[in-house]
């Protein structure tokens, strides 16, 4: 061998090693961050998940495992997908999801026994009764829970029970597009919110029960009416652990308002759960919406600020934990629901973290 081969040789073995401990530091710096949210939040970090993406997606799987301590079933425990016809409980997609929670040693919360949304069972929107209305409820929820006994955490009991406009009971029979509800208000009287924690409590005695609401940070007559609620409810002694914020908000949501939802919330002395939380980029839902990097930016901060907030402002014993609706953009919510393009969540659409990811990180610290 002379003396450039020698020399080519040496260059080239130095690379190698060069590019070997490059790649490992790299790969130890993204196991670092992978593992950032699940192993550094003093409280659970989350996702809302759906059995078929779990099943038929590696990387969407791969990030819950990696990234997450709890888990929300995101649509399959809902009364459209348990009892889809009168008597027929279908739990095959939840229990799926049941199972890979315990495989995965992570945290179950229930979502959602009694919803008003025009999804509800064709059958159950169908029944104008109240006793029959009532009946029917409560056997649900006996079935449900006794099902799930031991094996959730936690239930969202009741969803959206309060309307937008002077936050009172819902007793509308059509939603905003002319679509039937379930008149769950009109119906059963605008105390039918705490016979149905009364049930479920008795279903299952173990579990925490959440009511969970949207728009508190933006709606003050609406965070009202859930606070006045848990004061009757303790004043009358019927069983509430905690409350859910969704915080479905954008980069043009008032951090004034993040705050003082939280606060109010928090000085309930109720667990306290951001439960399905995203940062919409597009606030103004342009059909052409492209995004830029001052957008991304802050949307970054953002995430920041809701997640730093949480922790300075609700007390370590009421962070039941945060918990995004979704785990990455090509599974959100969203585009689907404005049919316009945006950028929600912690995770693009391969499930590679975003700067977003970032910040959320950031404000754990």
């Amino acid at each position: 061998m002379d003396f450039n081969q020698y020399r080519y040789t040496m260059i080239s073995a130095c690379l190698a090693v060069f590019i070997c401990i490059t790649r490992c530091e790299l790969a130890a710096s993204q196991s670092s961050q992978i593992s950032m949210l699940k192993n550094k939040a003093p409280f659970p970090v989350g996702f809302a998940i759906d059995p078929a993406m779990v099943k038929n997606n590696a990387l969407y799987r791969q990030t819950i495992i990696e990234q997450v301590a709890s888990l929300t079933v995101a649509n399959y425990m809902k009364p459209s997908r348990i009892s889809p016809q009168k008597g027929v409980f279908n739990f095959e997609q939840a229990d799926y999801l049941i199972d890979f929670a315990k495989q995965q040693n992570k945290r179950v919360h229930g979502h959602t026994l009694v919803w008003y949304i025009n999804t509800a069972p064709e059958w159950m929107k169908a029944i104008k009764d109240s006793t029959e209305l009532e009946n029917v409820l409560k056997n649900y929820i006996a079935t449900v829970g006794n099902h799930f006994k031991g094996k959730v955490a936690s239930w969202d009991v009741v969803n959206e029970a309060f309307n937008n406009q002077d936050g009172a009971v819902r007793t509308e029979v059509q939603d905003n597009k002319g679509k039937t509800v379930l008149n769950l208000g009109g119906i059963l009287g605008k105390d039918y919110v705490a016979r149905m924690f009364q049930y479920t409590h008795q279903a299952d005695p173990g579990a925490l029960l959440f009511y969970n609401e949207y728009g508190q940070e933006g709606n003050p007559k609406k965070l009202e009416s859930v606070l006045n609620m848990v004061a009757d409810f303790k004043k009358r002694k019927i069983p509430i652990h905690g409350l859910g914020l969704q915080m479905h908000i954008s980069i043009s949501t008032s951090d004034a308002g993040i705050e003082n939802a939280l606060q109010k919330s928090a000085d309930t002395g109720l667990m306290i759960h951001i439960s399905e939380l995203d940062i919409a980029i597009n606030a103004t839902k342009k059909p052409d919406f492209k995004a830029t990097p001052e957008l991304i930016e802050k949307q970054k901060e953002k995430y920041k600020f809701v997640v730093a907030a949480y922790k300075r402002i609700v007390p370590v014993k009421q962070q039941f934990g945060i918990t995004m609706w979704g785990v990455g953009d090509a599974d959100s919510w969203i585009p689907g629901f404005c049919s316009c393009s945006d950028f929600p969540l912690l995770f693009d659409e391969k499930y590679k973290p975003k700067i977003s990811y970032e910040g959320f990180a950031e404000g754990l610290k």
